[in-house]
């Protein structure tokens, strides 16, 4: 029994599935008459929803309008075919526009956003690079400062080291002189001479 049930549920539900689908058009034609009631001599058939007109004239207590089309085309229709919006197809018409429009634009966005991020990627990179070499920079001019010192000391050493040179040398050449003249003395009294 339960088997049965379902067999002819799915194939109720597939036949559902598998007709095509109709949709009810919004398209309404309001015609134009020469004047106000139904009887009227009729101007045009009908115009077709979302014409645009201009109001000339209003009559409530009739219900109808004298409208003019872009086309020259004067006359009356009921003011239940009249709206201040656009129809819905031309709201849709628009909206789809301006849908396109916004995915162009975002498009043009996305480049410009891929362009920027490169352009700042290389711009990070650039400043990274900038503050090693900053870094670097510092390293030399304290390596520089710490290299000035040490010549310095090494110059100062250097003329110390002369000195001590010259004063060793004053000291040698002094002995040296205290020390000849007794030299020459000794062998004289030797008897070489």
């Amino acid at each position: 029994m339960k088997k049965l049930f379902i067999l002819s549920l799915s194939m109720f539900c597939g036949n559902l599935l598998a007709e095509p689908m109709y949709y009810i058009t919004d398209k309404v034609y309001a015609p134009v008459r020469a004047d106000q009631n139904e009887k009227a001599k009729v101007v045009h058939n009908g115009l077709e929803s979302g014409t645009a007109v201009t109001i000339l004239e209003k009559n409530d207590q009739t219900g109808y309008a004298k409208i003019r089309t872009a086309d020259k085309i004067e006359g009356w229709v009921r003011t239940q075919y009249l709206s201040a919006e656009p129809t819905d197809c031309i709201q849709l018409e628009q909206a789809n526009a301006q849908i396109a429009q916004l995915q162009s634009e975002k498009a043009q966005l996305e480049e410009q956003l891929v362009s920027i991020k490169q352009i700042s990627s290389s711009q990070i990179d650039t400043h990274e690079r900038n503050a090693e070499l900053v870094k670097q920079n510092r390293l030399l001019i304290g390596e520089k400062e710490v290299l000035a010192t040490d010549n310095e000391r090494l110059k100062k050493r250097n003329d110390q080291t002369w000195f001590l040179y010259g004063g060793i040398m004053v000291a040698i050449s002094s002995l040296i002189s205290a020390l000849i003249p007794k030299l020459g003395k000794k062998r004289r009294h030797d008897g070489w001479l």
